[in-house]
């Protein structure tokens, strides 16, 4: 199978997998927040065994403690999915509302700069999108994640389609006189 196509199915498949998600963001954000209690479970057994299996060092007990809290925060996601897709949410809100006010102070920093009003502009949107997120947090919870998840599959899969395509065309190739 030539490459080309193999970026162009995978492309289909991930667009699939956006518009499905679209489709239900609430089961979209289960999915993505027991991935996450996954990864998480998966980075607390790998932390707890390199310390079971390292040397003594000043740093075994600190490793240890962030392998358990790995664990835990795992456990818990997968234990209930709907409160670890609460605190991802809550994340993601703060996170908006943060790195919006770090870009608006950012932007004065660069007021005589074509820079500015992109940075302003861009810092206000983002405390927007926080404030929103806040304003219906029962209902961000629930979606944000699998909207989130939706859109990007959704633009990856038209990404790599884009690139199959185009490299499916054959180059032209100039060859010296």
């Amino acid at each position: 199978m030539r490459n080309w196509l193999i970026y162009t199915l995978i492309g289909v498949v991930l667009l699939i997998g956006g518009i499905v998600a679209l489709a239900n963001p609430f089961a979209a954000t289960i999915a993505a927040t027991q991935i996450v209690g996954i990864v998480f479970l998966l980075a607390g057994l790998i932390q707890m065994i390199t310390v079971m299996r390292g040397g003594p060092d000043s740093h075994r007990w600190l490793n240890g403690f962030v392998g358990i809290l790995f664990l835990l925060a795992g456990l818990s996601i997968l234990i209930n999915p709907l409160v670890g897709a609460a605190w991802m949410t809550l994340l993601l809100g703060l996170l908006f509302v943060v790195m919006g006010a770090m870009r608006l102070m950012l932007s004065f920093t660069f007021r005589d700069t074509g820079l500015f009003w992109l940075l302003l502009l861009t810092g206000a949107a983002s405390i927007l999108i926080g404030v929103l997120i806040f304003s219906n947090f029962f209902a961000a919870a629930t979606t944000l994640l699998g909207l989130l998840v939706g859109l990007e599959l959704l633009l990856d899969g038209i990404g790599l389609m884009a690139f199959g395509i185009a490299a499916r065309r054959p180059r032209h190739v100039e060859t010296p006189a």
